[in-house]
């Protein structure tokens, strides 16, 4: 790559000396140029990594090392300083909103926080889940104080569910109101039940009293009487004795 440089640039010096136009003769080599972009871009990535191993030296380190460190809510925790060492001093710890600073010469609140100044270790008091998170423990070098390491402890606060069952308001509140619910619930269905039993009640007794006001009925009573037998015609005649006619008895009272 450094080649290709450098000759593209001996071209350019050279070609006004030439008889054919620089144009022409610069022509081929501008397909260099992305190769020449590559090279520029290693060459900043290699500076970079270079920076990089120098801080290293000089005792920038332990971004990637991180504790975790677990404590139930209530309780007291104690979170270790593994930056600071035969080489470097404790200076302070930086809580996980990065506004507060723990360590000699600042305030800090006393019923809450504390901390061993040799050791550097942090203690905290009655951690609740709000306060999980990640700590930083910062130390300086003993012999180089341009020399920064920096630990990182990861807080992770553990809900105690009984106590939560008993104690937590936003449980209590959500039992008491499914407690509730229950409730109005049943004196729905109790209510639903009585009025449909009365209802039917109420149907009931307008049927029987639509029964006793209505009007009787005329029902008559058809006594079945004799059978009367049809006559029966004869090939002599009727036999019927009502249709039997005296006619002597006639004729005689014709004549009178």
């Amino acid at each position: 790559m450094k080649l290709s440089a450098q000759i593209l640039i001996c071209l350019k010096l050279e070609a006004p000396h030439w008889f054919l136009p620089a144009k022409v003769v610069l022509a081929p080599f501008w397909i260099l140029l992305p190769a020449l972009a590559v090279d520029v871009f290693m060459t900043m990535v290699n500076f970079i990594f270079m920076y990089l191993s120098l801080l290293l030296k000089k005792g920038v380190h332990g971004i990637s090392t991180v504790t975790v460190t677990e404590v139930p809510a209530g309780h007291l925790a104690e979170l270790p300083c593994l930056s600071s060492d035969d080489y470097h001093r404790f200076m302070f710890w930086q809580l996980k909103d990065d506004h507060h600073i723990i360590g000699p010469g600042n305030p800090m609140d006393e019923n809450k926080y504390n901390y061993e100044v040799l050791t550097g270790k942090l203690f905290i008091k009655s951690v609740s889940t709000a306060e999980s998170g990640f700590y930083r423990c910062i130390s300086k070098g003993i012999a180089d104080h341009s020399a920064i390491n920096i630990h990182s402890v990861e807080l992770v606060v553990k809900k105690d569910w009984e106590d939560v069952w008993e104690n937590d308001f936003e449980t209590n509140l959500l039992r008491g109101m499914a407690a509730v619910m229950v409730v109005v619930v049943a004196i729905a269905i109790v209510l639903f039940i009585i009025t449909t039993k009365k209802k039917r009640n109420h149907r009931f007794f307008d049927l029987e009293e639509s029964r006793e006001n209505s009007p009787e009925k005329y029902t008559p009573n058809v006594n079945a009487g004799p059978a009367v037998s049809a006559p029966t015609i004869e090939v002599a005649g009727i036999d019927n004795t009502a249709l039997d006619i005296d006619f002597p008895r006639v004729f005689k009272q014709m004549q009178k």
